[in-house]
């Protein structure tokens, strides 16, 4: 079956001397992994350099379900990046980020978490941070977007059906990462964050992008709500593994 659908590049692997396996979530057909040939000649019609991470694309292929590895027709950028792949920092986190995406999303098929990402990242991807208006254009705004990969992950599990629940009120001592939710008294097992690492979660839950700049963490905190919210990520998502981009990211916030 044909089909034509916007992705997103998730990860990208040497298969042989002559192709590598693109894995890309689409908006049409979830987690879809791609035998991609290496051209020969810079007039291919797809190039390599369109598979870094995060990159949105428009492609379209002949969909044989039988078939663990599809190949490509066509490729094409959907929305050239402006800092995403030149920010160092940005950079580092596109990695993290499309790594947690890949062992997150390989058995979702939501074109509604499709579109939460790609309005995601463009706003992420504006110098100064963006709004995405309800007309679905990318407004410029002036802020940091250093905390962005938290709020994205805490916003990310609503869409996957694991959600973080918000305190009503003031939050109690103890977030149970288990049940996902406050507590007054320390849970019976390991995974729980207490006392201001349990607070990280109140107010990631309450930030938006728009005021991700009001956000101030140093970067022992981030890296300490970073390691919380994977934590959640691997105790509700089934084979979710160890991230190496974690320790990767961390060395660059220290």
């Amino acid at each position: 079956m044909f089909l034509s659908s916007r992705a997103i590049v998730l990860s990208k692997v040497r298969h042989t001397d002559s192709t590598f396996i693109a894995t890309l979530y689409t908006e049409q057909a979830g987690s879809v992994a791609f035998a991609v040939r290496i051209p020969k000649t810079s007039r291919a019609t797809i190039k390599p350099q369109l598979f870094q991470p995060l990159t949105l694309l428009t492609i379209e292929w002949d969909n044989r379900e039988q078939q663990s590895l599809q190949r490509l027709r066509n490729a094409h950028l959907l929305a050239p990046y402006t800092t995403l792949h030149t920010h160092p920092h940005k950079a580092a986190v596109s990695a993290f980020l499309a790594e947690t995406l890949y062992h997150a999303l390989h058995q979702e098929n939501n074109g509604n978490i499709f579109s939460f990402i790609h309005h995601s990242l463009l706003w992420y991807d504006c110098p100064e941070g963006c709004f995405v208006s309800k007309s679905g254009y990318v407004v410029p705004k002036s802020g940091n977007v250093d905390n962005f990969p938290l709020i994205f992950l805490a916003q990310l599990t609503d869409h996957l059906g694991i959600g973080i629940s918000a305190a009503n009120g003031a939050p109690l001592p103890y977030f149970d990462l288990i049940e996902g939710e406050y507590t007054p008294t320390q849970p019976p097992h390991l995974y729980y964050l207490y006392g201001r690492d349990a607070l990280f979660v109140h107010t990631l839950r309450r930030i938006a992008y728009p005021t991700l700049h009001l956000l101030r963490l140093t970067p022992a905190e981030q890296h300490r709500a970073l390691r919380a919210i994977v934590a959640y990520y691997r105790i509700h998502i089934p084979d979710f593994p160890k991230l190496r981009s974690l320790d990767i990211l961390r060395d660059l916030l220290s």
